[in-house]
């Protein structure tokens, strides 16, 4: 799945996380937000929702497939070019 919002990052430290972990559950799995998770000041994790990591790890299985991404590249330049052919016409 694509998205087309912009994602939000967040910088939360560890104790404010623990504090707001329901509201920020739901606002990550609502806005797709990021929340970077810090302790003493350090990234040390962070919050997203199911559906971003879903999309993250179906991202990564695709692009392990050898060749994938050079065939994606390929199909944009045809498709900028006008070389595809329509849906409605393969009827």
């Amino acid at each position: 799945m694509l998205y087309t919002t912009a994602i939000m990052s967040n910088l939360m430290s560890i104790s404010d996380v623990r504090q707001q972990l329901p509201n920020l559950v739901a606002k990550v799995s609502k806005y797709l937000d990021r929340v970077v998770i810090t302790v003493k000041g350090q990234p040390k994790a962070t919050l997203i929702s199911a559906e971003e990591l879903e999309s993250l790890e179906e991202t990564a299985e695709i692009l392990a497939i050898p060749g994938a991404l050079r065939s994606i590249k390929k199909g944009i330049e045809q498709i900028k070019k006008g070389e595809f052919v329509r849906l409605s016409d393969l009827k």
